[in-house]
């Protein structure tokens, strides 16, 4: 959470990321899933450490948008 929220929430950055919980079709947070999913079982296959590390860095920024979508409710709320 600590990329996309940080230490100051603003109030547009997490309007914008209720919205993306509160989509009807969810078609974004899929894409971010299936995302992280594919990004896990490459990472277990990786040999080459530099690949792994940047696979862990991605891992890491689609765990940390998911989270922060989830959390911005409660985020928003305090904020207002």
């Amino acid at each position: 959470m600590k990329i996309f929220i940080g230490q100051k929430p603003d109030r547009q950055h997490m309007s914008a990321l209720q919205r993306c919980k509160l989509d009807e079709n969810g078609a974004l947070l899929d894409l971010f899933r299936k995302k992280l999913e594919q990004t896990k079982d490459a990472l277990v296959l990786a040999e080459d450490s530099v690949l792994i590390h940047r696979l862990q860095g991605r891992a890491e920024v689609l765990a940390d948008f998911l989270e922060s979508v989830e959390k911005s409710t409660g985020i928003l709320d305090r904020v207002k």
